[in-house]
């Protein structure tokens, strides 16, 4: 299983990175400027992870994301 977007924006995680690493969004500054993860949310631990790491594909479920 490859999960790579957010499903309820229809956006890849590749391109939140880069606004993301440029503007130095946290999660709810992401959310707030994209509106991804700020519906069904199932996406906000990969949308943290990817924050935090750079990855933008996963292949594995995750549901809590700690450093």
């Amino acid at each position: 299983m490859l999960i790579s977007r957010c499903i309820c924006k229809a956006t890849p995680f590749s391109e939140l990175l880069g606004p993301a690493r440029k503007h130095g969004w946290s999660l709810a500054d992401l959310i707030r400027e994209t509106g991804c993860g700020g519906q069904c949310g199932l996406c906000r631990p990969y949308i943290s992870r990817m924050l935090r790491t750079g990855e933008t594909e996963f292949h594995e479920i995750i549901t809590e994301d700690h450093p």
